[in-house]
């Protein structure tokens, strides 16, 4: 029977590998053994990279996925070092904060340009070199924000994810033929280093007691479900996106508490 995917990837690069979701992909996939022969992390961030790369006895390659030109330099450097390539994470992200009226459009662009643009080029040069290894997978790193708003950052933000929800569904449905999944994971407040740099103490309490499970999303738990849309165990999910998000969407935001005394 055949199916969508080498069952066993064996070379999956990370972009955005150097810290937050990235770096727990990284991690993780770096730790599943003869599943996962190399991991091949991608980052802006050289030196933090090229850190974890060494601690992990990963491959690291410098890359702006917001650069044509880099992504393609980046990949033909894998094509070269690995010579094959089953599976993708595009992690690389950022955000801004400002409101519509100050919202400049250097910053609207930088930031669809990294999440969205970034997605897309690192995908096609990724998808050239799975159709020669028979198939392969990839999952994008989108939010919870993409099906509503951003709360930490903005508009553009916001934008960029619905994107990249889009851009996945559409990728999933032209790739399909080639043997190439491309499904999306929908991390919800998750405590990574942007976060932290955007929000006080006090607010990063309050964002916790309004997630039904009772706390932030952790880097690690967003790995644990890219690491299952890359492996076997979804071979026939494809064009699809996994919200890992505490149950923050089913909550709309309302706190338990009030619900049940809502009720009584």
């Amino acid at each position: 029977m055949q199916t969508l995917i080498n069952p066993s990837p064996s070379v999956v690069a990370v972009t955005g590998a150097a810290a937050g979701i990235g770096a727990a992909c990284a991690r993780l996939l770096a730790g599943q053994g003869a599943r996962v022969v190399r991991v091949v992390l991608m980052d802006r961030d050289a030196d933090a990279g090229a850190q974890l790369a060494q601690e992990l006895g990963a491959l690291f390659i410098a890359v702006d996925v917001a650069d044509g030109a880099s992504v393609q330099a980046a990949f033909a450097a894998l094509d070269a070092q690995c010579g094959r390539l089953d599976g993708l994470v595009n992690s690389a992200g950022i955000e801004s904060r400002a409101l519509l009226d100050q919202l400049s459009e250097a910053a609207w662009d930088r930031v669809l340009d990294v999440n969205l643009k970034g997605s897309m080029l690192c995908t096609q040069a990724a998808a050239r070199l799975m159709r020669r290894s028979g198939g392969g997978a990839v999952v994008n790193i989108a939010s919870i924000a993409g099906k509503r708003i951003s709360y930490s950052g903005d508009m553009a933000y916001t934008a960029s994810k619905a994107g990249v929800l889009g851009f996945t569904r559409h990728a999933a449905f032209e790739l399909a033929a080639d043997h190439i999944r491309v499904n999306a994971v929908c991390p919800g407040p998750t405590l990574t280093p942007m976060i932290h740099r955007s929000l006080t103490p006090a607010r990063i309490d309050a964002v916790a007691a309004v997630v039904p499970l009772g706390r932030w999303v952790q880097a690690e738990d967003v790995a644990n479900a890219v690491a299952f849309l890359l492996g076997p165990g979804a071979a026939m999910c494809t064009g699809t996106s996994l919200d890992v998000d505490g149950g923050v969407l089913v909550s709309n935001g309302t706190p338990y508490a009030d619900y049940v005394a809502a009720r009584q």
